[in-house]
């Protein structure tokens, strides 16, 4: 939570048309990333090139009418810095009194100045793991033409727009009130297909969709596993109900990655398709999650909501 005392200022974001709601990072908003990031990133100031804003605004103008729609009310803009830890943090704007102002997001530029949409997509997917291991794993979330940079940052802003969308919502508890005043778990749409409120407070999956590993999981860190491991995790998420790796590892980012891939694959028909190799052998092959049973009841959820 981003306590701000420019009310004024965000309230004069929130009205501009969506696509304009772009800009580099405040130092507000840089020094939050800052007290709430490991001591390894120091985030900084950052001035886009033109040609990356053209792209992130084409990224976010082909998206479908309904999810533009439900983001004009809550996000007051996508801003750009460096250094982050990770290529975009999303959080809530709230006032002196505490009123929710809107959503803002914070991109790292740098994430996307040398990848393509696959390279991104693989090189995020690789990050819990330690290198040098007897597998190599490959996102692919393009066709190969259209492998570039502006379908990357595509994805990326449609997780992040999950998270938008995650606030004031009934699908999961708003993550700055505190558990204390956490509703009961199954009054949560979404939370309650997977996950469960625990007696102290902590959100942790049902029994039937915990692995091994999974607590250890951490995405642009330098806290890593054995990649030795990707295989026997990898077989273990596809007997769960989440997505992908990124969505097992918590509530709130398994109801991004589960609309960003809805949102990609299902309504926008793009591929997903996962691969593990050792060497010149392919192991593991995970495709269309969204045609499998496992995937029905967020199917479902996500159909209704975005009236597809």
């Amino acid at each position: 939570m981003i306590q701000t005392p420019d009310v004024d200022y965000w309230v004069r974001q929130g009205q501009l048309p969506l696509l304009d709601r772009l800009g580099n990072a405040s130092e507000e908003l840089l020094v939050y990333v800052a007290k709430h990031t490991s001591t390894e990133y120091t985030p900084v100031q950052v001035e886009p090139h033109p040609e990356f804003l053209i792209d992130v605004r084409a990224a976010m103008a082909e998206l479908p009418a309904a999810v533009l729609q439900l983001l004009d009310k809550p996000l007051l803009g996508v801003y750009f810095g460096r250094g982050l830890g990770s290529s975009a943090v999303t959080d809530v704007i709230v006032g002196p009194d505490g009123q929710v102002l809107g959503m803002v997001i914070l991109m790292d530029d740098a994430a996307f100045l040398q990848r393509s949409a696959n390279e991104w997509a693989s090189w995020k997917e690789n990050t819990p793991f330690l290198p040098d291991s007897a597998y190599q794993l490959s996102l692919q979330i393009e066709a190969s033409e259209n492998d570039n940079r502006k379908n990357a940052i595509q994805f990326l802003l449609l997780h992040e727009f999950g998270h938008v969308l995650t606030a004031n919502s009934e699908f999961l508890p708003d993550w700055w009130i505190g558990a204390q005043k956490f509703k009961p778990g199954e009054e949560y749409t979404f939370l309650s297909l997977c996950w469960q409120i625990a007696m102290n407070g902590d959100i942790i999956p049902l029994l039937r969709h915990d692995f091994a590993h999974r607590k250890e999981l951490r995405f642009y860190s330098k806290q890593q596993v054995s990649g030795d491991l990707i295989l026997a995790i990898y077989q273990a998420l596809e007997k769960t109900g989440f997505p992908s790796l990124y969505a097992a590892t918590n509530a709130y980012d398994d109801f991004a990655e589960s609309l960003a891939m809805y949102v990609h694959a299902v309504i926008m028909g793009k591929p997903y398709h996962l691969k593990v190799a050792s060497g010149d052998q392919i192991i593991m092959e995970i495709g269309d999650y969204w045609s499998s049973p496992r995937a029905r009841a967020k199917k479902q959820l996500f159909a209704e909501y975005l009236g597809d």
